[in-house]
C-alpha cells in the first residue's frame, strides 16, 4: 500500500516514561505515521506531576529522537593518538565487526584478569530502565563488586556520603521531606521539590501542595536562585560549611533547650549503647552484641534483650562491666556538642548568629515532640519537621560529617520516617497483588537496617578494609565508598601499587558516560584512561568519546527503547516517598530505532553470549527477581533478547495482569501506610554514634603502615561523633585565591546531555544564569566587573576557564557560581558546543580533595578571577 505524503494513516498515543533525567516520570507520546510528534505527562498517574506531568526538559525530549547528529552506525577510531583536541578520524563499520572486536578483546583480557575491564554507567541513560542490571553484567564477567565502574551520578559527582547514611538510617538511596504532613523544612544544598533531583516532578507536585498548605521552607545555599529563590527564606552560606550550622543547632537542642524526643533516642538510636574508654562498644561475649544499661533492673543487657523496655534504656550515667568503666555513648556525644556554639558556626559559615538561633528555635517549636497523628486507623508519632540534603552540601572532603550533622537535627527530635518528618525513598516495595516481586528491608548487625535495594553494595555490614585491592576503585580498602571515584585520582597508579592492585585497566565498556570532562581535572582523566580500549553505547560522539573513545556504538533514545525493567527505577529513583499509590511505568518504544541503533541491553546480551558469560548474567537476573517458577526462569543455554527476558519477568512480577499492564503501559496498586511510616514497626536502630569508624580507621592505618602508603588523608574524620572538619577547598583560600567556585544545578538541564537539545538550548539562551558565571553584585562592582564582562577563573593548579559575568544580589560575596557542565567542545554535538563554562575541569584530582570516608570529591575550589 502507498500513501500520499500528507495522508495520516496512524495517529496514536503510547504510554511510556520520560528519559531526559533519572526521574522517569510517566509520559505519553503522540505518534503520527510512526513518527513521535509530542510528549506530555499522563494525567491519571502520580508518577510525576499529574496533569501535564512533565517539566520543560521532558516535553523537549522529543528532540533526542529527531536529532540529525545522532550516530547511525558503529564508529571506529582510526587515529591511534588520543587526547583533548585530537581528531579521532572515525570510520563507520558494521555491527558484526564491532561486536567481534569487543568480544575478542574481552576474551583475551578475561583470560588474564577480568578486573582489567572497567564498566561505565550513568544514571541519565541507565535509569530509564535497567539500573541494577549493569552491575549484574559486570559480575558475570568476573569483575569484583562495584569498584570497576567509571561512574559519577550521570557523569556528574555522585552523592556517596548521602547514599551511605541514607542507607544506614533510612534504608534507602535518598531522602525527602514528608510534604504531605510537614510544616517546617530545612534544605541544605538540595533542590528537591524545586524542579530537579530524584523524583523531580513528583517532588515538585508534593511540594507545591505543601506550599499552598502554608509550610515554611528555609534553604541554606550559596545562591538564592533555584531552590533558594523559591523558598520562604534563603540563607546564604559558604559551600561545605553546613555541618557547622547543623552542629550548632544540635548543640542548642541538646545543651541549651534540652528538649528532645527521649523515647526515640532510647528506642531508635544507638545512643544507649555502652562504650569503653576507647569509644568502642562493650559486647556480650557469646553473641557479640552491643549492650545497654537497664535502669529499671539495674543490670546490663544485650541491646535487643526482650526484657529490656525502651523507656528503661539509660542515656546517662557510668557503669561497670567486667571490671571496666562504661557509659552510654550519648554521654560523650552531649559533651562533644558544647564546643559548637552559634558564634563559632557563624564565623565559619557566614550565617548570622541570630539566624542560627532563630532556625534552631523554630525547629524545636515545630517538631511537636510527643505529639501523635492517626492515619487510616493507625497512630504514629507526628514530627512535622524535615532536614534534607543532597549533592550540594555533601560534595566536600568533610561530606560524611556534613550529612551526619544535618541528619542529627532530625534524630534529636525523632523526625525520621514518621508523618511530617524525613522519609526514605521508600524503604519498602510490596509486591503487586497477585505478583511475586517484593523488596523489604531487614535488620542486620548491631540493629542497623539493611536496605532492600542498594545497587552498588549492601551498606551494612560493610567488609573490613583489606589487601590486596581487587578492583580499580579500591573499595576493598575504602569500605564505605558506595561508588568509587578513585579512578579519577591523580595518584591512581601509586594507590594501586601500594594496595597490590595488579589489574591495570585495559578496556572500558558501557553507557555514554562523559567521565573525562564531568568529574575533575580533564588532563588527569585523559592520562588515566587513554591507554584503555574504550567502547561506549551513545547517541552522539561526546567529549569523552572524541578524546579517548575507540569504538562508539549507536544507542537508541528512550523513545525507541523497549525497557520493561523500569520498576527498579520507580522504586529507586522515581517513586513517591509519600503515601500515595504505587505507580510503575514501563518504558515502551514509540518509534523504530534510528539508523542501526541498538538498545544497549541487547548489545550487552550479544557480547555476553560471544564471550561466554551469558548464563552467569541470566542467573544473576533470576536471583534478583527471585523467580521460583521454572517455566519463567532463564535456562542455561537460552539466548533471549531484553524484551524476551521481560516477557518472563513481567509475568513473575505482575502475575495474571501482565498483559493488561503491558497494554496500558503501567501498573498501580495501593501502598500501605505502614510501609511509608515504618520506623516504629521495624526493630532497628540508627547508628548516629558511628562506632564502626573507629574500627575502620585502625584497619586502614594498619594497611597504610604495612604498605608505606603516605598520601595525605584526614584520618581524624574516622570518628564516631559528628564533627567539624574544614573542607580542603577552604584550606586553599588566601589573599590571591580568595573566592570559592561552586556549581549549581540548573533546572533546565540534566548534566550535559540536554545541552544538545535545541528546545532546551533556545530557553537556556533566555535564562540569564545558564550560560554565565554568577557573581554577587556588590563584590563584582568592587572589582570593576559588570554584566556581560568576560572573566577568567584560575585555580592554584593553573587550570583556567572563562565565561560571561552575570551579577545577582542573592549570592554570597565570597563565591562564584557556574551552572555545571557547559563549556562543551565535541564536534558530534554542535548545538552544545561552546555554550557556557565548564566547572568540573577546575576541580583538582589529588587524593586529599576526596572525602576520606565516603570517597566523594570536593566540589568547591579556591580560585582567583580577572577580566579578560
Amino acid at each position: 500500500m502507498t500513501y500520499k505524503t500528507d495522508e495520516i494513516w496512524e495517529d496514536k498515543w503510547v504510554n511510556t516514561t520520560c528519559g531526559v533525567c533519572y526521574s522517569g516520570c510517566a509520559a505519553r507520546v503522540r505518534v503520527v505515521n510512526g513518527v513521535p510528534v509530542k510528549v506530555e505527562g499522563i494525567k491519571d498517574s502520580t508518577m510525576g506531576g499529574e496533569g501535564s506531568g512533565l517539566c520543560g526538559k521532558g516535553t523537549a525530549g522529543l528532540m533526542y529522537y529527531h536529532d540529525p547528529n545522532r550516530i547511525k552506525k558503529p564508529m571506529l577510531r582510526t587515529n591511534p593518538e588520543k587526547g583533548l583536541g585530537v581528531d579521532p578520524k572515525w570510520k563507520e563499520i558494521e555491527w558484526d565487526e564491532a561486536l567481534d572486536i569487543i568480544s575478542t578483546k574481552m576474551k583475551k583480557i578475561m583470560e588474564d584478569d577480568p578486573n582489567k575491564i572497567l564498566f561505565t554507567n550513568q544514571t541519565m541513560r541507565a535509569s530509564d530502565g535497567p539500573h541494577n542490571h549493569a552491575y549484574f553484567y559486570a559480575q558475570a564477567f568476573g569483575v569484583k563488586n562495584n569498584g570497576n565502574f567509571i561512574i559519577g551520578g550521570g557523569s556528574l559527582h555522585c552523592g556517596n556520603a548521602c547514599h551511605m547514611l541514607g542507607g544506614l538510617i533510612h534504608g534507602a538511596w535518598s531522602i525527602a521531606p514528608d510534604w504531605r504532613y510537614t510544616k517546617y523544612v530545612l534544605k541544605w544544598g538540595s533542590s528537591k521539590g524545586t524542579g530537579s533531583g530524584h523524583s523531580a516532578m513528583t517532588m515538585a507536585r508534593l511540594r507545591a501542595d505543601a506550599v499552598r498548605r502554608g509550610i515554611k521552607e528555609t534553604v541554606f545555599d550559596p545562591m538564592g536562585n533555584f531552590a533558594g529563590g523559591k523558598a520562604t527564606e534563603w540563607v546564604a552560606i559558604l559551600p561545605g560549611t553546613d555541618a557547622a550550622v547543623g552542629l550548632a543547632i544540635a548543640n542548642y537542642i541538646v545543651n541549651t533547650r534540652g528538649e528532645m524526643d527521649i523515647l526515640y533516642l532510647k528506642a531508635k538510636t544507638n545512643f544507649p549503647y555502652l562504650i569503653k574508654a576507647d569509644g568502642t562498644y562493650i559486647r556480650y561475649e557469646d553473641s557479640n552484641k552491643p549492650m545497654i544499661y537497664d535502669e529499671k533492673d539495674g543490670t546490663i543487657k544485650e541491646y535487643d534483650d526482650k526484657t529490656l523496655a525502651f523507656e528503661n534504656c539509660a542515656l546517662d550515667g557510668e557503669y561497670e562491666y567486667n571490671g571496666e568503666k562504661v557509659r552510654p555513648c550519648f554521654v560523650p556525644f552531649k559533651e562533644h556538642l558544647k564546643q559548637f556554639t552559634p558564634q563559632w558556626a557563624s564565623d565559619i559559615s557566614t550565617v548570622p548568629v541570630a539566624k542560627i538561633l532563630q532556625v534552631a528555635k523554630e525547629w524545636v517549636d515545630n517538631a511537636q515532640i510527643g505529639s501523635t497523628i492517626t492515619l487510616e486507623g493507625k497512630t504514629f508519632p507526628y514530627r512535622p519537621v524535615s532536614s534534607v540534603t543532597f549533592r550540594g552540601s555533601q560534595g566536600h572532603t568533610n561530606g560524611i560529617h556534613q550529612v551526619a550533622a544535618i541528619d542529627l537535627m532530625a534524630q534529636l527530635v525523632g523526625a525520621e520516617d514518621v508523618p511530617g518528618g524525613t522519609l526514605g525513598w521508600p524503604a519498602i516495595r510490596r509486591a503487586y497483588p497477585g505478583g511475586n516481586y517484593e523488596q523489604t528491608c531487614s535488620v542486620g548487625t548491631d540493629g542497623v537496617i539493611v536496605p532492600s535495594v542498594f545497587y552498588s553494595h549492601d551498606p551494612w555490614p560493610v567488609h573490613s578494609a583489606k589487601l590486596p585491592a581487587t578492583n580499580m576503585g579500591c573499595v576493598d580498602v575504602w569500605t564505605h565508598c558506595t561508588l568509587s571515584h578513585i579512578p579519577y585520582v591523580d595518584e591512581m597508579e601509586y594507590i594501586h601499587e601500594k594496595f597490590g592492585m595488579k589489574s591495570k585497566p585495559e578496556m572500558i565498556f558501557g553507557i555514554s558516560a562523559n567521565f573525562v570532562i564531568s568529574n575533575s581535572d580533564w588532563d588527569v582523566a585523559v592520562r588515566n584512561f587513554k591507554d584503555c580500549f574504550v567502547v561506549q553505547n551513545d547517541l552522539w560522539i561526546n567529549e569523552t568519546d572524541q578524546a579517548i573513545g575507540d569504538l562508539i556504538l549507536p544507542d537508541v533514545s528512550y523513545l525507541e527503547k523497549d525497557c520493561w525493567s523500569s520498576e527498579i527505577d520507580a522504586f529507586f529513583f522515581s517513586g513517591s516517598p509519600s503515601h500515595e499509590d504505587w505507580y510503575v511505568h514501563l518504558q515502551q518504544p514509540v518509534a523504530e530505532p534510528v539508523g542501526e541503533s541498538r538498545f544497549f541491553m541487547d548489545v550487552y546480551i550479544d557480547v555476553a553470549k560471544r564471550v561466554g558469560v551469558l548464563d552467569k548474567f541470566n542467573q544473576k537476573m533470576n536471583e534478583y527477581y527471585g523467580v521460583e517458577d521454572p517455566e519463567l526462569q532463564i535456562k542455561p543455554g537460552e539466548v533471549l533478547t531484553w524484551k524476551q527476558i521481560g516477557e518472563r519477568f513481567l509475568k513473575w512480577v505482575y502475575g495474571k495482569d501482565k498483559e493488561k499492564i503491558e497494554k496500558q503501559g503501567y501498573a498501580t496498586w495501593p501502598k500501605k501506610i505502614e510501609d511509608v511510616y515504618w520506623r516504629w514497626d521495624i526493630d532497628s536502630r540508627c547508628p548516629v554514634y558511628m562506632e564502626y569508624l573507629i574500627h575502620d580507621r585502625k584497619a586502614m592505618e594498619d594497611i597504610f603502615e604495612k604498605t608505606g602508603f603516605d598520601l595525605e588523608m584526614e584520618m581524624d574524620q574516622y570518628t564516631p561523633l559528628p564533627s567539624w572538619f574544614w573542607p580542603e577547598s577552604h584550606k586553599d583560600l588566601d589573599d590571591e585565591y580568595d573566592l570559592l567556585a561552586f556549581s549549581y544545578r540548573d533546572i533546565l538541564h540534566t548534566n550535559n546531555t540536554t545541552f544538545q537539545n535545541p528546545y532546551v538550548d533556545e530557553v537556556s539562551k533566555m535564562c540569564p544564569y545558564t550560560f554565565t558565571i554568577t557573581l554577587n553584585t556588590t563584590m563584582a562592582k568592587k572589582r570593576g566587573l559588570k554584566d556581560g564582562d568576560i572573566i577568567w577563573i584560575e585555580t592554584k593548579a593553573g587550570v583556567k576557564e572563562n565565561g560571561i559575568v552575570k551579577t545577582m544580589e542573592a549570592q554570597s560575596p565570597k563565591v562564584i557560581g557556574i551552572a555545571g557542565q557547559g563549556g562543551l567542545w565535541a564536534d558530534g554535538r554542535p548545538i552544545a558546543k561552546g555554550k557556557g563554562a565548564n566547572f568540573c575541569k577546575l576541580l583538582p584530582s589529588k587524593l586529599k580533595y576526596f572525602d576520606p570516608v565516603a570517597g566523594n570529591m570536593e566540589t568547591a575550589v579556591a580560585v582567583k578571577i580577572y577580566k579578560d
